[in-house]
């Protein structure tokens, strides 16, 4: 007996620590549920914030892009700008009514209306705080607008332009409402999987904890069924022991009765065990239901649930909003009926016992709405099975394209347009080769003779000739690159390649700049440990890549040296590196050094002179020959200049690997 009651004691002790256990574990589970709570809380904000913003930035670009149809207009006709008036107002009246809008201001930089349509609107809608913000007015009727307006690259002026955002307003509040059921339903699904998991994760402990306060009730025949190797499972094992041997020092009498008991709990146990496993199962499908009824009503896309006899069954309200029926006048209808007369006989389930054809589940249709509208959609579909895999019902989901299809019918419009733009770019550049460079030739001819016919001793008039000259020069200069540019960027220029001894043309290019580099004391260096520098490129394209960078070495190099070097490069490639210890660059410029028109320093006193042209060729030249180019470059201490070739491998040198391959393999 006193064995016995040493081990009831020690039972004692440890529920009486398990309790606290329990206590702190409900503390634990309270605490991860709220935490869960707010993160999903966090996660539906997050989302609802997201999702409104995107609306709002989508509404800025489209009337941004409609206000930019004015802009353009305007842009080319500067001389509104000089008679500070619209003269064709028939035209403006007629663009202000084809993009909807409902007033058009037009202002010179010092802020004086040159003209308007619909002034009276735009001052009642208070369109000069334009200038805070764009965006929607506080009586959500106009949406406002302003743009600057360039002529011949210098702002001139400002428009305002207001539309009606009616609509827009109207799909905001939509969004938003249909967002904030979205993040709510999120917000709700999360916080009940973190409940259920977390029980989960808690059940075994207490399990044990029911365990023991029955065992402190006097029911010695429980066993804690509880196998992992944890604090928890060492706790049940020595429990079951001490169990065990009070059980052993019973009596016949009380063993019998033990497993009588025992046998009748255990059977109590698996029936209570049965009914709450039904429960739970009842309980988790009726969840599961109500969750898919509400991701069903509250989703964004049409959804419509259809019989085997495509009929429908049930429809969201988004189908509703897309189709223009209300719910009781689609239910029953075949949903066929909703789609355009000359499609294809729409199907998906054409009987239980029949096999399905999948074929039309998914694809593009053109719909009929209530007004008779034709919309176009896409259609998906997903087939639900019973427990026999014969198909119950199917899902269609159906999203209005419309919008989409209509902004790919304006960009093949505007793709058209800037094809012709391109090509009216190309004829006039041609034609200003020509009318250019013909007067510009007699020109520059003419000025050695004018030179030779004054003399030395006219040193006034000398000067004026060279600086003509000098100036000729570089307009012809200017002009070669725009044309070469051109000609890049159009395709139209046909690359010769050709096998080609690298070091060789740099040598030559390196003699042609070497009065330049001495005139301003400056040291050119030329290395090449390469045996074999050949690459396959084209000659002229690669003669004016070295030309620029070269040339821009010692036009921006005041002291120091101008290196240039040929090095072995990684799979089979050759670098040639120009390096001067000139002005270099900042990090800002850097990033837009191969921009056409590019300069660092920029305005009618910069220092340097200069189209903005030279690298921007450079970068055309080398994606011509299939190169690369890098730089490195510090403000004060230089520039180093990278460009990577394929190197030419002869057909020897691939015989000769080959074989050496072949030779491993073998």
């Amino acid at each position: 007996m006193r064995i016995k009651s040493q081990k009831l004691q020690f039972i004692k002790d440890n529920a009486q620590k398990l309790h606290f256990i329990k206590h702190k574990s409900q503390k634990l589970h309270l605490k991860l549920t709220i935490e869960f709570a707010l993160f999903f809380m966090i996660l539906a904000a997050a989302i609802y914030i997201y999702v409104i913003r995107s609306f709002e930035q989508d509404a800025l670009e489209k009337y941004s892009y409609k206000a930019k149809v004015f802009s353009n207009f305007l842009e080319q006709s500067p001389e509104i700008f000089w008679n500070k008036r619209i003269r064709d107002k028939t035209l403006i009246n007629n663009l202000v009514s084809l993009n909807e809008a409902h007033y058009l201001v037009l202002e010179d930089r010092s802020g004086n209306i040159i003209d308007a349509v619909n002034i009276a609107w735009a001052e009642q809608n208070l369109y000069i705080m334009t200038r805070q913000t764009n965006g929607i007015s506080e009586d959500e009727k106009v949406f406002k607008v302003i743009l600057p307006i360039y002529a011949n690259g210098i702002e001139a002026g400002k428009i305002y332009v207001g539309f009606d955002a009616t609509l827009t307003v109207a799909n905001l509040y939509r969004t938003k409402l249909l967002t904030a059921l979205f993040s709510l339903s999120i917000f709700l699904i999360g916080i009940i999987i973190t409940y259920f998991l977390s029980s989960i994760s808690f059940k075994p402990l207490t399990k044990l904890i029911s365990s023991l306060d029955r065992i402190m009730k006097g029911d010695r025949t429980i066993k804690i069924d509880y196998k992992n190797n944890d604090e928890i499972g060492i706790l049940a094992e020595r429990i079951n022991s001490v169990l065990e041997e009070l059980d052993k020092s019973s009596n016949d009498v009380d063993s019998l009765n033990g497993q009588l008991r025992d046998a009748f709990k255990t059977k109590i146990y698996e029936l209570d065990s049965e009914i709450s496993q039904r429960k739970k199962a009842e309980l988790s499908l009726r969840k599961s239901e109500e969750q898919f009824g509400l991701v069903f009503e509250n989703a964004p896309i049409g959804m419509v649930v259809v019989s085997t006899e495509n009929q429908i069954l049930n429809v969201n309200k988004s189908f509703c909003d897309t189709t223009g029926f209300d719910r009781e006048e689609l239910i029953g209808v075949p949903l066929k009926l909703l789609f355009d007369s000359n499609e294809k006989e729409v199907t998906f389930i054409t009987s239980a016992n029949q096999k399905i054809d999948t074929r039309d589940l998914n694809s593009e249709k053109s719909m009929v709405k209530k007004n008779n509208e034709k919309v176009n959609v896409i259609v998906k579909s997903v087939i639900i099975y019973d427990h026999n895999s014969n198909p119950k019902h199917t899902i269609v989901q159906i999203m209005d394209i419309s919008e989409i299809k209509k902004v790919q019918h304006e960009l093949l419009f505007a793709l058209e347009k800037a094809e012709e733009s391109n090509r009216l770019k190309s004829a006039f550049l041609a034609q200003m080769s020509h009318e250019i460079r013909t007067p510009l030739n007699v020109i520059l001819t003419s000025v050695p003779i004018l030179a030779d016919e004054i003399g030395e001793k006219d040193n006034d008039t000398q000067t004026i000739i060279n600086s003509v000259g000098s100036a000729g020069r570089r307009l012809q200069r200017t002009i070669d690159m725009i044309l070469n540019m051109s000609a890049v960027q159009s395709g139209n220029y046909k690359a010769d390649f050709e096998v080609i001894n690298i070091e060789n043309e740099l040598r030559k290019l390196l003699g042609e700049v070497k009065s330049l580099s001495d005139e301003k004391g400056l040291k050119l260096n030329f290395s090449c440990p390469v045996k074999d520098p050949f690459i396959s490129a084209d000659i002229y394209t690669v003669n004016q890549i070295f030309q620029n960078l070269i040339g821009n070495s010692i036009k921006y190099t005041h002291k120091g040296f101008i290196k240039l070097s040929i090095e072995n490069g990684a799979d089979d490639s050759l670098v040639i590196l120009v390096q001067d210890t000139g002005i270099g660059m900042s990090p800002e410029f850097m990033e837009r050094i191969f921009s056409p028109f590019s300069q660092e320093d920029i305005g009618q006193k910069r220092q340097y002179e200069g189209n903005g042209l030279g690298l921007a060729l450079v970068k055309k030249y080398i994606e011509v020959n299939n190169a690369d180019i890098s730089v490195q470059s510090q403000k004060d201490k230089g520039s180093i200049f990278s460009v990577t070739f394929k190197k030419y491998l002869s057909p020897e040198i691939i015989a000769e690997r080959r074989e050496k391959v072949l030779v491993k393999s073998a």
